[in-house]
Formats: C-alpha cells, sequence, structure tokens
C-alpha cells in the first residue's frame, strides 16, 4: 500500500518541478527577448539623436551669425560648404569622408579638410539659399532659417 501513495506523490512532485522549469525558462526567454528589443531601440534613438543634433548645430551655428553678409554659401571638397563670417575669419562647414566637419580658418584661406573637426557622420549635405532663408540638409532631415539681418551672401 505504501508504494501506491508514494507514486502518486513522486508523479505530482515531479509534474511540479516540470512546470516550474518550464515558467523558468519561459522568464528566462522573454527577459532576453526584452534585452534585445531595449538594446535596439536605445541604439536607434542614439543614432537618430546623433543625426538630429548635428543638423541642430548647423542651424544654431547659422542664426548665431546673424549679421550683414556673416553667412554664406561656398564650394567644399565634396559638395556645398556653409561659410559663417566674421571680421578676418570664418567657419566653414561642409563634408568631408562621411562626416559632417567645421574649420575656423582666415578668410579666403585654402580649405585644409584634414585639420577640420567632425561634427557628426553623415551622407549629404546640401545648402541652399534664397534671400535671407537657408535651408540646410543632411541625411537627417532639412531645416530652415531665416536671417534678420537681411540678405546673406551667396
Amino acid at each position: 500500500m505504501q508504494t501506491t501513495r508514494q507514486k502518486p506523490q513522486n508523479a505530482a512532485a515531479l509534474c511540479a518541478m516540470a512546470l516550474f522549469v518550464l515558467m523558468l525558462g519561459c522568464l528566462l526567454a522573454l527577459s532576453g527577448f526584452g534585452a534585445q528589443v531595449y538594446r535596439a531601440l536605445t541604439e536607434s534613438q542614439s543614432r537618430n539623436n546623433a543625426a538630429r543634433a548635428a543638423l541642430s548645430y548647423v542651424s544654431a551655428r547659422l542664426r548665431a551669425s546673424d549679421a550683414e553678409g556673416a553667412a554664406a554659401v561656398g564650394q567644399g571638397p565634396e559638395g556645398p560648404a556653409l561659410l559663417l563670417r566674421e571680421p578676418g575669419y570664418e567657419t566653414r562647414i561642409y563634408l568631408y569622408r562621411g562626416s559632417l566637419v567645421e574649420e575656423y580658418a582666415a578668410a579666403g584661406a585654402p580649405l585644409d579638410p584634414e585639420s577640420a573637426q567632425p561634427v557628426a557622420r553623415a551622407a549629404a549635405f546640401a545648402v541652399t539659399v534664397q534671400g535671407s532663408l537657408y535651408t540646410v540638409s543632411t541625411d537627417a532631415g532639412t531645416v530652415q532659417v531665416t536671417l534678420h539681418s537681411g540678405e546673406g551672401g551667396a
């Protein structure tokens, strides 16, 4: 008689243990999946923030140069360059080897992309001017800045 009582108790204990192991496995699998999703989302958000930060940086620099004739569009090594002028010097923002770079140099000096400071990774950069409206585009988007000092230089 004891053997028949022990068999149902052993079977119940074994079933409970199997259920516990199954639940633990599901919990670990869901935790791993959640961690992968979270990592992918934060990496994507970081890339988007970095790309938008570059566009915001360029537009802030342009707004800070809101003086008559202080902003112009020139030619960079891989397309247009935004030229922000001050007496005797200019800041040049342009695309070089997959990065948006900024170079501070004497006005009229030749471009020196090797000494330029990288601002952000970028695959595209364009600047257009229509009167006092500057349209700056990168692969992260487009921003329009109107200078209040009058018409900019082209």
